[in-house]
């Protein structure tokens, strides 16, 4: 019970991290195109060109290493520098994610998302707070305690880093704690 407790309350996590990535630049005005969101694709005014390649590096009780491509994050921006300097008052920063086809590394399903509050996102630069949902590693479920952390920092080009450490199991064995880190290159 306490297992299926806990699942649902990262799948409610997730499902409300993910709804707020329908935040786009094109719903604040200050670009002139994009969809709605990291849904993928474009409506045509603009932007869908940037793409993320991503590596992965986890270590704990679910250690793998490999990369995927996501397309669905910068669908909404024109350029990888428009996604990493672009700011605003409803805008918080996204990192790449895996797709929402489960990503598959070293035969594992993987997801995750790093965001910056749109109150402290001002651009480039470190963000020693940023939040960390919805890890999951195969049909492992992690989430915080109270010695866990997770960092991300953006460059100018879109480029960027986050890492994690001490997030708790609480599904599976709940047995262990799993740490990594995140890049990514953009394109587009």
């Amino acid at each position: 019970m306490k297992t299926q407790f806990a699942g649902t309350i990262a799948a409610v996590a997730l499902g409300a991290a993910l709804a707020g990535c329908s935040v786009s630049p094109a719903s604040n005005g200050n670009n002139g195109g994009g969809n709605g969101g990291n849904t993928g694709g474009s409506n045509g005014t603009g932007g869908g060109a940037v793409t993320f390649n991503v590596t992965v590096n986890f270590t704990g009780v679910d250690p793998l290493q490999g990369s995927f491509t996501d397309s669905d994050t910068g669908s909404g921006f024109t350029s990888c520098s428009q996604y990493a300097t672009l700011v605003g008052p409803t805008r918080p920063f996204y990192s790449p994610t895996p797709p929402m086809q489960p990503a598959l590394v070293q035969g594992k399903s993987i997801a995750f998302i790093f965001t910056v509050a749109s109150a402290s996102f001002h651009g480039p630069g470190t963000y020693p707070t940023a939040t960390l949902g919805g890890l999951t590693v195969g049909s492992d479920e992690f989430t915080t305690a109270n010695n866990a952390t997770s960092s991300v920092t953006v460059s100018s080009d879109g480029s960027g880093m986050a890492s994690f450490a001490n997030y708790v199991e609480f599904s599976g064995s709940g047995q262990g704690t799993e740490s990594g880190a995140v890049t990514w290159t953009c394109s587009g």
